[in-house]
């Protein structure tokens, strides 16, 4: 088994049942393995003003449950033109710096470009837009959209430090357990919250890239694993913690895959 390699800059971690061997165990981190952080950028405007949009929006976005009380995914998160926004923003003003992880007892094998960015008003106006969708109640009545409205009733922000990820041709990470973390809330950093699902928005997707898909393995006995490969503006939640199932993101064959992540608070 092993674990998510985290960020710390503005996180601390959690105890957990399933953890409490690696926080006893683990080795010192060194430096070249901390995500390089982004000072000073602010995401393009449009990332503010999409919960105002999806309020007078015709077409809705979607929750739906792949696995129960496991995975939920939603498409159309993102429109493709605000995916290729992203992308063009962080491309001409960000360094994303390259995190090779040896495979080691302790962490995952992981190759990909990563960057960190530490931003309350974009953690808070993303939360605000995927609470919205979250909590969207249909004209129709649907068991599992009450379901996940539910799950996410007490959630109270998103993770502040935003994370992008690029992975280019032979990029992956290995097998791992998202941990939970506790961190400020986006709308009032003199608060803490504790992290219980993942969240990652796809960028790229569909034909985009070849390989590449979020790979869940199941603990129960002959269960197959679920590779998901998802469609560009996807947006996909993982319950994270003692309850996470272990992943992986599987190599990129070609192509070039986005993700943009951040963790919900409760």
């Amino acid at each position: 088994m092993f674990q998510d390699e985290r960020d710390h800059m503005t996180c601390e971690f959690s105890s957990l049942t399933k953890t409490t061997w690696y926080h006893m165990n683990m080795a010192p981190k060194k430096k070249s393995q901390a995500t390089e952080q982004a000072p000073g950028y602010t995401f393009p405007q449009n990332l503010y003003s999409l919960h105002s949009s999806f309020a007078s929006s015709f077409f809705k976005a979607v929750p739906e449950s792949v696995v129960e009380d496991q995975i939920i995914t939603i498409d159309h998160f993102f429109t493709d033109e605000f995916c290729n926004e992203l992308i063009s923003d962080i491309t001409n003003k960000l360094t994303l710096e390259t995190t090779p992880l040896i495979k080691s007892r302790d962490y995952a094998a992981r190759f990909n470009d990563r960057v960190s960015i530490t931003s309350l008003p974009a953690a808070d106006a993303l939360w605000k837009y995927l609470r919205a969708v979250l909590m969207e109640v249909p004209q129709y009545e649907d068991p599992d959209l009450e379901h996940i409205r539910d799950i996410f009733q007490a959630a109270r922000s998103l993770n502040p430090q935003l994370r992008v990820y690029r992975y280019l041709k032979g990029h992956h990470f290995g097998k791992h357990y998202d941990e939970s973390v506790t961190c400020p809330l986006a709308h009032d950093s003199k608060v803490k919250g504790k992290t219980k699902w993942t969240l990652l928005i796809y960028l790229t997707g569909d034909d985009e890239f070849i390989g590449g898909g979020t790979i869940f393995h199941p603990e129960l006995r002959g269960a197959k694993p679920l590779n998901i490969h998802p469609s560009k503006g996807m947006a996909l939640l993982h319950k994270h913690g003692d309850d996470c199932l272990k992943h992986e993101a599987e190599l990129v064959k070609s192509g070039v895959k986005w993700v943009l992540r951040s963790d919900v608070t409760y």
